[in-house]
């Protein structure tokens, strides 16, 4: 009797429904939030989400969890580390757009996209944004004196892309 094999593959694409900025600067990231802010109009606050949901009620998650962007990195044969990335958000109340400023580099001294280093922060931005709009966000940021440089990346084009979904 002949032995039949069935191989399965499973190729499927991130969504990647948002828009990435890179940003190199000097300054740390509450003081490039506040020139973001100052420069651009966007409101950014700290942290990943809100303690509070849309009823007033306080969410049932980790306070790490609301406040940083967690990745686990699984090593073999050890423990698996969290890595606690900086976030600052801004959004309306219905969500119709959605921006985070994000570190490059966790808390802990990992990379968020070790393959392009020379970003120090990301700015995405999730759902559409008109290209237009994007330039003259990209143009009010350069004019930040402490902001070396300022370039839209391509996410897909990203071997740790995954690391930007949450």
């Amino acid at each position: 009797m002949s032995k039949i094999t069935f191989k399965l593959e499973t190729d499927f694409d991130l969504e990647l429904d948002f828009n990435l900025v890179g940003i190199s600067s000097v300054l740390r990231d509450y003081r490039l939030a506040h020139f973001i802010n100052k420069h651009t109009g966007l409101q950014f606050i700290n942290g990943k989400e809100d303690y509070y949901d849309h009823n007033g009620n306080k969410k049932d998650k980790p306070q790490d969890e609301l406040d940083y962007h967690i990745i686990y990195e699984n090593k073999k044969n050890k423990k698996p580390v969290q890595q606690h990335f900086n976030i600052f958000r801004f959004h309306n109340p219905t969500f119709e757009f959605e921006y985070y400023l994000l570190s490059n580099k966790s808390i802990e001294g990992a990379s968020l996209v070790p393959e392009i280093l020379s970003f120090d922060y990301f700015l995405i931005i999730k759902h559409f944004i008109h290209p237009d709009d994007l330039d003259a966000l990209i143009d009010n940021i350069k004019t930040i004196p402490e902001v070396l440089l300022v370039k839209e990346i391509d996410p897909t084009a990203l071997k740790s892309k995954e690391n930007l979904i949450f």
